[in-house]
């Protein structure tokens, strides 16, 4: 008996399963009257090649927005860049501990968003750099320096900057460090 039933309820359960037949309703058919598609106004294509800022200027030194969109590229390489010297890092008289000197370079003099982080130089550079003044600077640019700076964005290693003409070395100055 227990079969029997058994038997009869999956037999129910096959045939409850058949796939159901397809039938075109009405309202899949096309009105004889039906309205154009509608228009949909989207926004232009942006082009995105020309986001990306020049990487060089014309006389082949680095631009700063370039060097740092690009930055992955150039990690751990000796370079040249152009920039303006936007800040410089000046002690607070009272300070008791300050900073090791550096400086910020940007593609302007008014700065702007991309900044390039000068590091490694000594007082006597840095005392001899004018904040607004476009530089040409030599150095390694990467993401961590020997006097303790570290930005992931890219900092350059003071090397050289050309035509800087910096003051003599004071020698009651290098006593004190």
């Amino acid at each position: 008996m227990r079969t029997l039933s058994l038997m009869v309820g999956l037999a129910a359960a096959f045939a409850a399963c058949t796939p159901p037949k397809a039938e075109t309703p009405e309202a899949e058919q096309k009105p004889q009257n039906a309205a154009p598609p509608a228009r949909v106004d989207l926004p232009p294509i942006i082009k995105l090649e020309g986001t990306i800022p020049p990487e060089t200027h014309p006389d082949g030194t680095m631009r700063v927005d370039g060097l740092v969109a690009r930055r992955e590229k150039y990690f751990g390489q000796k370079l040249v860049a152009r920039g303006y010297l936007v800040e410089k890092y000046e002690c607070p008289e009272d300070a008791k501990r300050c900073e090791r000197p550096h400086a910020w370079l940007a593609d302007t003099p008014a700065g702007g968003d991309k900044k390039l982080m000068l590091v490694g130089i000594d007082d006597r550079v840095r005392d001899a750099l004018t904040v607004g003044e476009q530089y040409v600077v030599t150095g390694t640019f990467d993401r961590k320096s020997d006097d303790g700076f570290v930005l992931s964005t890219g900092l350059l290693v003071y090397e050289s900057i050309q035509g800087l003409e910096l003051p003599p070395e004071d020698d009651d100055k290098k006593r004190r460090r």
